[in-house]
């Protein structure tokens, strides 16, 4: 079971790590974390006046139907020869902001930081404008990967916000996360999920990803449970999910989380499947193991190689279902050349009290040189002979034991030919 264990364990985190991930800081002794509380109390940023002179607001008319009709270097031109007009200050405050999302979109991504940052430094502008300049400054900064500025930014636009959009959260979380912090990310991360008008799959991911690998294993199956809910046909949740109930010893439920995920239809890796058969076999319920290996083997999803035909074979035997065995090792055995497989065939007819299908099987066994103890094979072929009246022959295989047996068996042979005789009179 250790070695199944590993085996899904290895199996879900290559499968949560197999994108940006795999930058994460793992560590052995982590701190609690707690969710970021939302009983803060903005700060009120103090009014100034916000007016605006005619010629001002009608220079920036026309200067907007530039803008509007895609004449950016024609906007820009007429907001730099505005800087050098009398203004005050919200209106040179206006001026910056317009011409940053100039610059953004010319895609000039520093000198759109530029004029952002002194329109901010004015600290004039309503507090709307005010905090959408600020939240801009923070994503052009983690556009360009400047982490510790895009995290300032944004902890100066939370004085001011009352009720922080989802998105802000998931930006703080993401710079911490890029710094290598992930623990500092993981509150963030957590309250844009809570606060997400709608589940983002990216961002559950991110802090499933976080939770997992520095096994937090309660809280991850929460998470995985959620993307499971909303994404039911992606393999990898139902494999992660199962790979952290596992972790949490809890091999019942990572075989239910399984089996949700095959009755959904998403379960098709070769690895899963022979997971969740393995699994099966392991938890006793050989039964669904077996049909689930022959289901997938029939439609081409698990090879029918030895290991898996060994798996089959295991699980038809322990459901007692030895007709499907039998079938498996007629499949196996020529293949292999073993001379075992066929004292199992032997075995499984014996069940069945087929004496005739156990004559064959044993001749069959006996062709290999390598079979550790034929002698037990020469009872079993002389109990065949013995159920069907052939005397004779079951006083030859039992005397073949004698001989090459070991001592049990050769007490057992001569206790059989005592029999044989008296019943052959």
């Amino acid at each position: 079971m250790s070695i199944l264990r590993t085996s899904l364990r290895l199996l879900v985190i290559v499968t949560i790590c197999s994108s940006a991930y795999t930058q994460l800081v793992r560590s052995e002794s982590l701190p609690q974390y707690h969710p970021l509380k939302e009983n803060r109390v903005a700060l009120e940023r103090p009014n100034s006046a916000r007016q605006m002179a005619y010629n001002v607001n009608k220079k920036f008319e026309g200067i907007a139907d530039r803008f509007g009709n895609g004449d950016l270097e024609g906007a820009m031109k007429s907001l730099t020869t505005m800087l050098e007009w009398n203004l005050s200050k919200y209106e040179k405050a206006v001026v910056y902001q317009f011409m940053g999302f100039v610059y953004v979109q010319q895609n000039k991504i520093d000198e759109a930081i530029d004029v952002f940052s002194k329109c901010v430094n004015l600290n004039v502008l309503s507090n709307t404008q005010h905090q959408s300049t600020v939240f801009n400054l923070a994503s052009l900064y983690g556009s360009k990967e400047q982490w510790d500025l895009a995290i300032s930014s944004l902890m100066d636009f939370y004085k001011f916000e009352a009720d922080p959009a989802s998105e802000s959260y998931i930006m703080a979380g993401i710079a911490y996360f890029q710094k290598g912090q992930p623990l500092e990310a993981l509150p963030y991360i957590t309250i844009a999920n809570i606060k997400s008008l709608e589940p983002k799959e990216s961002w559950l991911q991110l802090e499933l990803a976080i939770l997992f690998l520095n096994k937090r294993y309660d809280d991850a199956v929460n998470i995985v449970k959620q993307l499971a809910t909303y994404w039911p046909e992606k393999e990898k949740y139902w494999e992660t999910m199962a790979g952290a109930y596992m972790e949490m010893q809890k091999d019942a439920d990572a075989l239910a989380a399984l089996n949700l995920g095959y009755k959904n239809n998403a379960i098709e890796k070769k690895e899963t499947l022979e997971s969740l058969a393995r699994l099966s076999l392991y938890l006793e319920i050989p039964y669904q193991a077996a049909v689930i290996m022959e289901e997938n083997m029939d439609a081409g999803l698990i090879e029918r190689n030895e290991d898996n035909l060994r798996l089959l074979l295991g699980a038809w035997t322990s459901a007692r279902e030895f007709d499907e065995a039998i079938e498996v090792i007629d499949v196996l055995a020529p293949m292999l050349n073993d001379g075992k497989l066929f004292i199992q065939k032997a075995m499984l007819l014996n069940e069945k009290g087929d004496w005739s299908g156990i004559k064959e099987a044993t001749k069959m066994a006996l062709l290999d040189d390598d079979l550790e103890n034929p002698g037990d094979v020469f009872i079993l072929r002389g109990m065949a002979h013995t159920e069907l009246a052939e005397y004779e022959e079951a006083i030859d295989a039992f005397t073949e034991a004698i001989e090459v047996g070991t001592d049990s068996n050769k007490r057992n042979a001569e206790a059989w030919i005592e029999y044989v005789s008296d019943r052959r009179g």
